[in-house]
């Protein structure tokens, strides 16, 4: 009789503690941040609750949501992880009677995020200058710069649509492209970020004015923008050549104001990379370490940002990226210590089908010089655009175009090496996904 009331009680207590047990699994198993994709093919933002244990992604209500133009490019989350801003490039229109173009749709959409990331579209802002691709938050989060291909125009054509582009030259288009076209120079458009709201208000340019005396209201940068980083106190501004100086591939660093947001020059001439092309500027998580990752040569280019902004080549850059089975390096990111350098490779643009992609690791040396991890090469879905790691920074995330998909890794902090998720690592999005962004703030 007491051996089987000792066998009833050890019972109870093995399931109680089974109980406990799956009850704080559960528990633990919380959504750790949002994640959210831009895709041009429907102009579409799609959402997902990220899962703490596994990584695993959950489709957020309402998802997926309208991007507020057309052709979304890039996505920023503020700060206060309060507010998600979408960059619409907008639908390029060309003239077939000048050949002028122009661009519809085109401006930057603001959301708020609600509860379980639900996203609801507060307003929209509209660039000075036409044909934004690019765009990034200072430090502070105080300031949101846009990079335009073309700063306003001086000149309309014939149907009172801005002047961007003709065979001849033309007051204010002092560039002039591979085809012999002139158009006018790049430039930022700077705006003034309120925490509370989410509103931007423009900057105007205090240093140039225009023809009528008033100031620009925009900050002119070279003819041919690639990308920019605005990282530090300084927007790192990549460019095809100056006109001027005949340089190619160049960067060339702006000042940042920590009380105006105003852009000031801080150099004579702009730094030349040496590249042979340029696909993307970024930087280590810590701001160390400046990368270009040019897919003519397949290397990446690393500096340190020295006196006024100007870069200076790390001994041993530039890296090759030769372990890559695809090519064509796009975007880059590093885990949370700066230890790993993480690259993602879209591979070729065929009509044969879809590219094989993948991502390329590193490790970041303590005087910046990277080396392959072994194995130094992870598999991803077709046409990667965007690499992340999670905020919780357990997890690394790509935007795959042509598969249309986001692919998941798990992140090993110790060697840098990436493994599939435990349930699933590739998942269905949003149509032509361009970009990824990840929010940590989910109470």
């Amino acid at each position: 009789m007491k051996f089987k009331n000792y066998g009833r009680i050890f019972l109870a207590l093995v399931v109680s503690l089974g109980l406990g047990f799956g009850l704080t699994s559960c528990a633990n198993d919380y959504t750790v941040a949002y994640l959210y994709v831009t895709g041009t093919q429907y102009n579409q933002i799609g959402g997902f609750k990220i899962r703490n244990n596994t990584g695993n992604l959950i489709t957020i209500g309402g998802s997926p949501y309208g991007s507020g133009g057309a052709d979304p490019v890039r996505m920023l989350v503020s700060q206060t992880g309060r507010y998600l801003y979408v960059l619409n490039a907008g639908q390029v229109v060309t003239n077939s009677a000048n050949g002028n173009i122009s661009y519809k749709s085109a401006n930057i959409s603001v959301y708020s995020v609600g509860g379980n990331g639900i996203l609801a579209f507060q307003q929209s802002y509209t660039s000075q200058g036409y044909g934004s691709f690019r765009f990034g938050f200072s430090a502070s989060g105080s300031y949101l710069y846009v990079l335009d291909e073309y700063a306003p125009s001086a000149g309309t054509d014939s149907t009172g649509a801005p002047l961007l582009a003709s065979p001849t030259l033309q007051p204010g288009l002092e560039c002039q492209d591979s085809k012999g076209i002139y158009h006018p120079v790049g430039d930022v458009t700077a705006f003034a970020v309120d925490s509370n709201t989410g509103r931007l208000s423009l900057i105007t340019n205090n240093q140039l004015q225009g023809p009528t005396g008033a100031s620009l209201t925009y900050f002119p940068v070279g003819c041919g923008p690639i990308d920019f980083k605005v990282t530090g106190g300084y927007a790192l501004t990549a460019d095809t050549s100056d006109p001027v100086t005949g340089n190619k591939l160049t960067v060339f660093p702006y000042a940042i104001s920590n009380s105006t947001g105003q852009l000031t020059t801080t150099q004579n001439t702009e730094f030349s990379t040496g590249a042979a092309s340029i696909s993307a500027i970024g930087s280590s998580q810590s701001q160390s370490y400046i990368y270009i990752l040019d897919p003519v040569a397949n290397m990446i280019w690393y500096y340190t940002v020295g006196t006024n902004g100007l870069l200076q080549s790390v001994n041993g850059s530039p890296t090759s990226n030769s372990a890559t089975n695809a090519g064509n390096p796009v975007a880059l990111t590093s885990d949370s210590k700066s230890k790993f350098l993480y690259v993602a490779n879209a591979g070729p643009s065929t009509g044969l089908g879809q590219a094989t992609s993948d991502i390329t690791a590193y490790t970041i040396a303590s005087n910046g010089v990277l080396a392959p991890t072994a194995p130094g090469v992870f598999p991803t879905g077709s046409g990667s655009q965007c690499i992340l790691e999670d905020p919780s920074n357990q997890y690394l995330f790509t935007a795959d175009f042509n598969s249309n998909t986001v692919t998941g890794k798990v992140l090993d902090p110790n060697s840098g090496v990436l493994t599939d998720m435990r349930n699933q690592s590739s998942y269905p999005t949003v149509g032509n996904p361009t970009w990824c962004v990840a929010d940590g703030h989910t109470d």
